[in-house]
């Protein structure tokens, strides 16, 4: 628009109106807290939609979400307004901040679509709008079997599959040329993804999640022809097939595994199949461990841990795509040998506790050194580069079991803590990521105790 205040005073008057309404609803048929919480999700959502077509310029939209956010960030936590109307956004029992993060979500893709077809903007939005509503609603009523570590239910999460594949494929079908083919692959692939990101996500950070990484992984997909489509379709539905097959068989939660799952696809999509490995064999490492250390049958691996274990990996992988540096893969790799060595000291350690800590470090740093480091040269020209980086490796490893040994005076019994995570992730040396803090979202009642009677695995992928 070339006058754009007054469509900025229309969404306004509409935001406003909608808020009013919904705030009426609740007063006068008293529903659950969750349903007007959505309808003001879906509706405000629904209202964005118009932004690719009102505005040509950025500070309109963000006047808009920073206006909104504002609004919603002082029903919640200003006392008199809260009282009247802040059940419309905060009537939920759990800690969330969701409202607030959808409108800087909307800024965000606005602008990173700014200039380029709206469906850029319009899909990821969509699929935040009527995906994450629906799954949220149908979790609420017919949810019975509940994602571990995170308040979600598989029922809901099936909802939100079936209705972002609609929301990306119907937009596609009828206002792009893409081919049928390319559209479906698109469509599946991209609403299982997002499946993941919403499904590990806590304290309403789906709401950022959803709509920025749809937009990254459309606005890959769209130039790409049907061979390249369908690959990352097989390989996302073998990661799907792979937590579901791998739920009973670790310690880690649902909401872990998503976000592993959904770090591997990462992994594989920018680095390429070589990248995989290393994670791949961890993860199966720390299966076996796991299966004779479940307590009570109860997984206990939070978020926290799959993100210390991921942090410096991802950095890695960041800096190579960034330099171009395909090289990288090897302290890639090291981060995850260093990780299979703590795992294995943590866990030779507790079983063997008359056994000398210094032989239980050599043997794990052995183990770690011939199932990580060994494939790595052998996927590589066997020179004598190589083999000079193979024994690097075996130093870099043993570095990361002293650091984390000196920083972990309970090995034997490690805590499920976050400063364990830190002092982990810590050992794996620089490029450091930000920490992570405890993982939110986890199941009540399972809180992490002081003195597990299991210790904590060193890491997995």
């Amino acid at each position: 628009m070339l006058q754009p205040w007054p469509a900025v005073a229309a969404f306004m008057a509409a935001f406003l109106t909608l808020f009013g309404l919904l705030r009426w609803f609740q007063r006068r048929y008293n529903p659950h807290p969750e349903l007007p919480r959505k309808l003001l999700h879906a509706g405000s959502g629904l209202l964005t939609l118009s932004f690719p077509f009102l505005f040509d310029r950025l500070w309109p939209v963000l006047l808009l979400t920073a206006g909104s956010a504002a609004l919603i960030g002082a029903v919640k936590f200003v006392k008199p307004l809260r009282q009247p109307l802040g059940a419309v956004v905060d009537g939920v029992s759990r800690t969330t901040l969701g409202e607030i993060y959808f409108p800087i979500s909307v800024a965000i893709v606005f602008w990173l679509s700014l200039g380029r077809s709206p469906l850029l903007f319009c899909i990821p939005i969509l699929v935040l709008t009527l995906a994450d509503a629906t799954g949220a609603l149908v979790g609420l009523r017919y949810g019975q079997t509940r994602f571990e570590g995170a308040s979600k239910s598989v029922e809901g999460s099936i909802a939100f599959l079936v209705v972002a594949f609609f929301c990306i494929h119907v937009p596609l079908l009828l206002w792009t040329t893409t081919g049928r083919a390319e559209t479906l692959l698109i469509s599946l692939t991209m609403a299982l993804l997002v499946m993941l990101l919403e499904g590990s996500a806590w304290r309403g950070l789906d709401n950022l999640f959803i709509p920025i990484g749809g937009f990254f992984l459309l606005q890959a997909y769209l130039p790409l022809g049907p061979n390249e489509l369908l690959r990352r379709f097989v390989v996302t539905s073998i990661l799907v097939l792979a937590i579901l097959l791998s739920r009973r068989s670790t310690t880690m939660l649902d909401d872990s595994l998503l976000v592993g799952a959904f770090l591997c696809y990462v992994t594989w999509a920018v680095g390429g199949w070589r990248w995989i490995v290393p994670p791949a064999i961890g993860f199966l490492v720390f299966s076996v461990y796991s299966s004779d250390i479940q307590v009570d049958g109860r997984r206990f691996h939070t978020v926290a841990a799959m993100l210390s274990i991921w942090a410096a990996a991802i950095a890695w992988l960041a800096l190579a795509r960034w330099l171009r540096q395909p090289a990288l893969l090897y302290p890639f790799t090291l981060v995850f040998a260093t990780h299979v060595a703590i795992f294995s000291l943590s866990r030779m350690a507790h079983r063997q506790p008359a056994r000398p800590l210094t032989g239980v470090a050599a043997e794990a740093v052995v183990g770690s050194w011939m199932l990580i480091v060994l494939p790595f040269v052998a996927t590589t020209a066997l020179t004598a580069r190589e083999a000079v980086l193979a024994l690097w490796g075996a130093l870099a490893i043993v570095a990361g079991v002293v650091i984390f040994a000196a920083g972990e005076h309970a090995i034997r019994d490690a805590p499920q803590t976050r400063a364990r995570w830190v002092r982990q992730d810590r050992a794996d040396g620089p490029p450091r990521a930000d920490r992570p803090g405890p993982a939110r979202g986890c199941r009540p009642g399972t809180p992490a105790p002081a003195r597990p009677r299991a210790p904590l695995p060193g890491g997995s992928a």
